[in-house]
């Protein structure tokens, strides 16, 4: 699939430059505390003193990861990570607290937290773990970019080229597409070319993985494909 093919380790390196901490702690020694250390090792860091901060804060426009305290005087944290993952967020989540506790440590692990980290914290198992969470965390956020461009190239398709879209990948010929949408087959071929050219796909591959990333449901017996992702 045609992602923008050079341009991709330069985003990735934009993309490093961009990446935040995001330090969510009611102790303000500590998270101040945190915002210089990672400031000192040229890493972007914000400070949130509570959950309600930080959920009103826009988090998702650039890669970054959430140090987070499982106790907060205004929720508790492993509610909020576990909202995160629900949402299919793309930041990696570190538990830090002084309160941690097997049963939450297990449910926090369980439910795909990168790990969980004791106060007092040592420095360099905190740098470890953050750098660690960098490396996911650009990854994710170019697979982000990636599926986020496509469907913006989804959403220009018409009606019909959706529909040639859809029966493409499900590995239909052109002429079962044409009798499918009304068509003769010579319309069924252009349409299908304007439609790989819109997307920027050149093989039948591509076209089935795109189809996942837009949430098509494809049904390779009879019917219609269905149902697709919002922005």
């Amino acid at each position: 699939m045609d992602t923008g093919g050079g341009r991709d380790s330069g985003q990735q390196c934009i993309a490093a430059d961009e990446f935040v901490v995001h330090v969510v702690d009611d102790d303000d020694s500590f998270r101040h505390s945190l915002l210089r250390l990672f400031k000192a090792k040229s890493l972007q860091a914000i400070g949130y003193a509570t959950l309600t901060e930080f959920k009103h804060a826009d988090v998702h426009d650039t890669p970054g990861c959430v140090l987070l305290d499982i106790c907060m005087p205004d929720g508790d944290g492993l509610e909020l990570f576990e909202d995160f993952t629900s949402d299919a967020s793309i930041l990696p989540v570190i538990f830090v607290s002084a309160y941690a506790d097997i049963p939450g440590s297990v449910r926090a692990m369980k439910s795909g937290a990168l790990d969980i980290l004791l106060k007092p914290v040592l420095t360099e198992r905190l740098l470890q773990t953050v750098l660690h969470a960098r490396d996911i965390a650009l990854q994710r956020y170019s697979a982000y970019r990636v599926e986020r461009e496509l469907l913006e190239r989804y959403r220009t398709l018409t009606a019909r080229e959706k529909a040639v879209f859809a029966g493409v990948a499900e590995g239909k010929l052109n002429k079962q597409v044409a009798v499918e949408v009304g068509a003769c087959e010579r319309t069924i071929k252009s349409e299908r070319a304007k439609m790989m050219k819109k997307l920027r796909l050149t093989r039948l591959v591509d076209v089935v993985r795109a189809a996942e990333m837009v949430g098509l449901k494809l049904s390779f017996n009879d019917g219609t494909a269905t149902t697709e992702k919002q922005l």
